[in-house]
């Protein structure tokens, strides 16, 4: 086994497996998807297992740990891997870690317990000698150099494919052309911050004479939060929020992203890079904070969002049209199907 890929079962997955697959030497790879988690049925094959016991993932794991020349951890949720990787130190150096964002901000999280205390000691250990980390946000990759003392190589990809150029016919998506449409969050990650922009969006001069429609998508993540997060918004908004709290396949979400007019994304660390790009791809005036690594992410690529922290009082300001192409063809140019092969390539194929 040359590359050996273990990841949580997430939503994200299927799509890149199929992108591996159908673009590299498919007895090269081996993919070993463990648990039961959000990303629906994995797309077993050849290649391809999903363990969703503990036991049997275990298993699965150590063997394939061994058998791999190098190994692709998406994500670095998992705490059999972190446990794994500290007691035999010496896989560390085949290991590379691609970087999705809260796995990194874990580091942020107050460890109450001696349990957690121990176990961020076990993963600083594993991040701080792991041989490579992969990401498309250098900021993060500083992060960890910074937060965990990292002294792998820093390769850089966008990762999958829902971050790509998406073209759309925006013409087939049936809108009230007098109503605005706010998308607010991601999911129902509490890391949204839904509430406060709930509580900032309230305070925007001229609102109460605006037509508008809140999207909000909660359907991802704590189901608790959720609850609170809608019971909120129609308190606030009424028959104006529209929460989506059940699971929407890829092709109907980008139905809904391409309806969208402006979004907002409060998270105060890297998050819903997909969903931002995605949006700028479509022409779309994105809100985010100027003080996390994605706002560095989309200064270093061309790409102009607007701050929250900054400019949300001119929220239904018409974002110019040489924005919206530069957006666009920005997106085009370095978030295309053959650059996101073209990066992986390059990592796949390094000595």
């Amino acid at each position: 086994m040359k590359h050996l890929h273990v990841s949580h079962n997430d939503k994200f997955i299927n799509s890149y497996i199929e992108l591996v697959n159908n673009n590299f030497n498919e007895s090269e790879h081996f993919f070993l998807i463990l648990g039961k988690g959000m990303g629906g049925s994995v797309v077993t094959n050849n290649n391809t297992i999903h363990a969703k016991a503990p036991i049997s993932s275990l298993m699965h794991l150590i063997k394939a740990l061994y058998r791999s020349e190098k190994i692709y951890l998406h994500g670095l949720f998992i705490p059999q891997i972190v446990v794994l990787l500290f007691l035999q130190p010496w896989l560390l150096s085949k290991c590379n870690w691609v970087i999705w964002g809260g796995d990194l901000y874990q580091y942020c999280n107050e460890k109450k317990t001696l349990k957690a205390k121990l176990y961020e000691k076990m993963r600083s250990f594993t991040i701080r000698n792991i041989s490579g980390l992969i990401t498309h946000i250098k900021g993060d990759y500083e992060l960890a150099k910074s937060w965990y003392n990292a002294k792998g190589d820093h390769y850089y990809t966008f990762l999958y494919p829902s971050n790509l150029y998406k073209k759309y016919d925006i013409s087939k998506i049936s809108k009230n052309s007098e109503k605005t449409y706010i998308q607010i969050g991601n999911s129902a990650d509490p890391t949204n911050n839904h509430i406060e922009i709930f509580n900032e969006l309230k305070e925007v001069k001229g609102l109460k004479n605006k037509n508008f429609e809140i999207i909000c998508p909660l359907s991802y993540g704590n189901k608790e939060y959720a609850n609170t997060v809608l019971e909120k918004g129609k308190e606030l908004f009424g028959d104006k929020f529209k929460p989506l709290m059940e699971f929407v396949p890829f092709e109907n979400y980008l139905d809904i992203l391409a309806k969208i007019d402006i979004a907002i994304f409060n998270h105060q660390r890297q998050q819903a890079v997909g969903n931002i790009t995605t949006l700028l791809s479509l022409e779309k005036k994105v809100y985010i904070r100027d003080d996390i690594t994605t706002w560095s992410f989309c200064e270093e690529h061309g790409l102009k969002v607007y701050s929250i922290n900054e400019e949300f009082q001119n929220l239904f300001e018409p974002i110019p049209a040489s924005v919206k192409l530069i957006n666009k063809n920005k997106m085009i140019e370095q978030f295309s199907f053959e650059k996101l092969v073209n990066d992986w390539k390059i990592i796949f194929e390094r000595e």
